[in-house]
């Protein structure tokens, strides 16, 4: 970033953490290569150029902060110089480069005293001379740690929403044998015992009872309209009984509560079922339970 003084023509540059101290006085800059010299040394990724050989022959500011060495001879290898090891690494864009004369990228783990502190990503451009051989490869570093790091936890939950969809899944193909089971039981074991009691008890009583476990079983069956499903357990029985044309004189007997009780269950289910003065509550009922 730079700032233009108020008092003078100077440009007072503002250094980056990384970048070398640069002259107050903008002409002191002399030549074309001085001042390629110092953006390069802004730039906050590493860029180094390299010889046939691997020769470092320059490395910017920020190279030199991820690589600190003691040495800082200009013709030592950049495997030994940012590595520290006696052979070219295993993953090389830059002898890629040298074998394609193409420009190359890899994504490499970024190692300081063999352990690792994480992602970089590294293109390397060969320069060719008019014989169309490799004079000089730029090396372009870029630290990725964090954009590696978020790539991994995303896959880490994409892969936990699978398993829990997948567990989901699972879920409800159980509720759905278990509810299969249930209706099974009522087919093979209740509702026979029903038609035997049909002999000795009233036909009426073996009605309710089956409507009473055709209620408890409505959920496995079918879907109800919300109304219907807003009506208390007591209301179902009443409503149930409303259905089969019952009076309410004998839905309290069959019940063993009074017919003023009847009557205020048929004044709720009513509400509940947002039904008018003229709608038949019997009709609806065998419509809808």
């Amino acid at each position: 970033m730079n700032e233009k003084s108020t008092n003078s023509s100077e440009w007072v540059f503002t250094p980056n953490l990384y970048s070398n101290h640069i002259p107050d006085d903008f002409s002191s800059v002399s030549s074309s290569s001085e001042l390629f010299r110092l953006i390069i040394d802004i730039i906050q990724d590493g860029i180094s150029v390299l010889d046939p050989t691997l020769n470092i022959k320059y490395a910017n500011t920020v190279m030199k902060h991820w690589y600190y060495s003691k040495s800082e001879s200009n013709m030592e290898k950049c495997y030994q110089r940012f590595h520290n090891i006696n052979t070219p690494c295993e993953v090389c864009p830059c002898i890629m480069a040298l074998e394609t004369k193409q420009p190359q990228m890899e994504v490499v783990r970024y190692q300081l005293d063999n352990k690792d502190i994480g992602w970089q990503q590294l293109f390397a451009v060969p320069l060719l001379s008019r014989d169309n051989e490799v004079v000089l490869i730029i090396e372009y570093v870029r630290d990725i740690t964090l954009r590696k790091i978020a790539e991994d936890n995303f896959r880490d939950l994409e892969q936990q929403k699978n398993v829990l969809i997948d567990a989901l899944k699972n879920r409800e193909h159980s509720r759905d044998e278990f509810e299969k089971i249930i209706i099974n039981n009522i087919e093979r074991y209740v509702k026979p015992s029903l038609n035997y009691l049909k002999k000795v008890v009233k036909e009426e009583d073996i009605h309710m009872v089956s409507g009473i476990i055709d209620e408890i079983i409505l959920p496995l069956t079918k879907t109800r309209p919300s109304q219907v499903s807003m009506l208390t357990p007591r209301e179902l029985q009443v409503a149930s009984l409303i259905k089969q044309n019952c009076p309410s004189k004998d839905i309290a007997d069959r019940l063993y509560i009074t017919k003023k009780a009847v009557d205020y269950h048929r004044a709720n289910i009513r509400k509940k079922l947002n039904l008018k003065r003229e709608e038949n509550l019997q009709v609806y009922l065998e419509t809808h339970l």
